[in-house]
Order: C-alpha cells, then structure tokens, then sequence
C-alpha cells in the first residue's frame, strides 16, 4: 500500500469542516419548530460549529506543519501560504456582501466616521476585536479575524511548547495541554459570553484572546494521537461514536446546562475533542466514510460556504419577502432551495475562484504549486 500523503491523511477532518460550516447555516436559516424541540434547539446551538473550527485548526496546522514538535519550513513560507489559502475568497466575499453592508448603512444611518472604521477593521481582518465591529458587514467573517490571529501565532507557539509537548510521554503532556485548554475555557468563557457593546477591553466571547483555549485544545489534541496509528479502526470508531453522542446529548439538554448555570461551549467541546480524534484515527479505512470524494469536496469548499451562506441569505430574504410576502425562514421548502442553493454556490467559488487563485498567488509568492 503507498502510504498516504498529508492531504489523503486529513480527508476525514476536510469533511468536518463542511458539517461544521453547514451547522452554522442551519443555525442562520433552518425554519425553527416548536420551541424545545431538537430541530428548534439543533438550529440555535449552531453556533457551536465555529467552535469545532476552532479546534480543527489548531489539530490540522499542528498535524500538518510541527507533527515532530518543530515547524517544518520557514516561517514567512507558512504565513504566505495562508494568505494565498484565505485573502482571495473573502475579499470576494467581501464584495458579494457589499450592498447588504450599504443598505445597513442607509438604513441605520451610520456616520462616515463609523462606516471607515468598520470597513478598515473588516478589510484588514480586525473586527473580531471589539463587539461593535464583529458583525459587521458579513458577520461570519468575525471567525476569520480570530483565525487570523491563530495563524500568526502559531509558529511562536510551536516554538514555545512544540519540544516539550513531543517528548517521551507526549500523550501525557498533549493531554495536560489539551486538559487545561479545557478547563480555561469552562473558566473564563461564560464571563465573556455576558460582554455586550461598550465594553472597554478587547477580551469578549468573539475576541481572539477568548478563543485561545479552543485553539490550543487541537494543539494539545495533535499532541496526544497525532502519531498513532491504532491496528484495527474499533477505537476511532468508538471515539467517533461517543462523540456524536455527545454532541446529540448537549443539544438536547441545551435547556437544562442553561437552567443549571452552565454555559454550552465548555460542555461541547470534550464532544468536538472526541469526534477529531476517532476521524483521525480512521484516516484511510473504508469504515470512515467522512473520507469519501463527495463530502471531501464539500469539506474544501466549506470556507466558501462559511463566508457567503449569510449574504446569500440576506439576499435572498429579501427577495422571497418581496414576491411571496413572508421569508423563506418559515417554509421548509425554499430554506432546502436556499440551502442547496448556498452549498452548490460554494462549490463553485472553491473550484472556479478559490483555486484558480490559490495557484497564482502561490506562483506569485513562489511557492510550489499544490497538488489536489
């Protein structure tokens, strides 16, 4: 058997990205049933999705740049490879949503001091840093803002804990990481969540530094299980199992952790930790069918599907409004429309824009082309 390179060894975790994006949309659009139910409760906790995002990068960066402990290439290398990756498609996100963010102007009649900081932080990646700016323009994009932070740190954060946490017993030391990532976020993260507009410091639930744990749990995680490679697929398959499991178990209890004072994050995140790790441990068995060609496809196209499902929403909000009176949040029918919609959209940005752009930028910059 011809071993496998890095991308058919993150085939699986390419495919969590799209159910993790396709969560979010489901949490903007899916038609709410009767409160209480887990339709209603599914589509509420959607949010979570740009949690697993979250943990995601911080496992697949770790995986794919320092499995030893160490970054492989330069640093400028890595950082020009996630502008070439990033910057193209959500500039054209950027400009997909320009006459919603107009509208929003004209309606709310926002001062031209306001619109040029909100423009110079959206454009530059920055507005994840106060609650004012986060949502502005295409809101999911506050998540990219977050991740942009992620990117620049994490070389200095390789060079920092990369060589202990690869040491003999790196399943120890991942797992310490990984454990207190989790409890950091348990600690400071219902804190945050209760931060609104007006707050001083730039430390929220949208903020990078509140994100921070999450990231450093995939770290950790990357640590743990990054080189195993288990006989047979009954552990990934357990993992994955429990999981699902608990991810279905927090949604369906959403009103009791709020009853009980909990917060849904901190208790979502071990369910996330156990989903990476069972679809890592099955990478290349046929038992793991988030490894097939159609939804690896929809895992590259997730970005897309993150940045623009809103607009496209937005958009298409108004015009069901405009002809049939009532938006399509209420009928079953047009959201499957819209979403089919968003996810066929999203695919042909990746193949007929992300990708062609990729490739030049990466020739620009003077990377080696990347093979698909």
């Amino acid at each position: 058997m011809t071993p496998a390179g890095p991308r058919e060894l993150v085939r699986p975790l390419t495919s969590l990205r799209f159910l993790a994006a396709l969560w979010v949309l489901l949490h903007h659009a899916l038609p709410r049933g009767e409160a209480g139910s887990f339709a209603d409760t599914l589509a509420a906790s959607g949010w979570l999705g740009v949690s697993l995002f979250f943990v995601l990068s911080g496992f697949l960066l770790t995986v794919r740049y320092a499995p030893d402990g160490a970054m492989r290439g330069e640093r400028r290398r890595f950082y020009l490879e996630r502008v070439a990756r990033l910057a193209p498609t959500y500039a054209l996100s950027l400009l997909f949503a320009a006459v919603l963010f107009a509208r929003d102007v004209r309606v709310e009649g926002l001062s031209g001091g306001r619109v040029a900081a909100i423009v110079a932080s959206v454009v530059s990646g920055q507005q994840a840093w106060r609650p004012e700016t986060s949502c502005e323009w295409n809101c999911p994009a506050w998540s990219l803002s977050v991740e942009m932070w992620f990117y620049l740190a994490f070389p200095f954060v390789i060079a920092a804990v990369g060589a202990w946490m690869m040491r003999r017993g790196r399943l120890l030391r991942g797992l310490a990481l990984l454990a207190g990532s989790l409890a950091a976020s348990a600690i400071i993260f219902p804190d945050l969540e209760r931060v609104g507009g007006g707050w001083p410091l730039p430390v929220y639930s949208l903020s990078p530094l509140a994100r921070w744990p999450e990231f450093l749990a995939g770290i950790g995680l990357a640590g743990m299980i990054g080189g195993w490679s288990p006989r047979s697929g009954t552990p990934g398959l357990l993992l994955l199992v429990g999981g699902v499991g608990w991810i279905v178990a927090t949604v369906a209890g959403t009103t009791a952790i709020a009853t009980t004072g909990g917060h849904l994050l901190p208790v979502a995140l071990p369910g996330f930790v156990l989903i990476i790790s069972g679809s890592w441990l099955l990478r290349g068995r046929a038992a793991d069918g988030l490894g097939t060609a159609p939804l690896v496809l929809l895992g590259e196209a997730s970005y897309a599907l993150y940045l623009f499902h809103a607009p496209l929403h937005g958009y298409l909000l108004a015009l069901t409004n405009r002809l049939v009176g009532r938006g399509y949040d209420t009928s079953w029918t047009l959201f499957a429309a819209y979403a089919a919609l968003a996810v066929s959209l999203s695919v042909a940005i990746h193949r007929r824009f992300e990708l062609p752009w990729h490739g030049r930028l990466r020739r620009r910059f003077g990377l080696e082309p990347r093979h698909t």
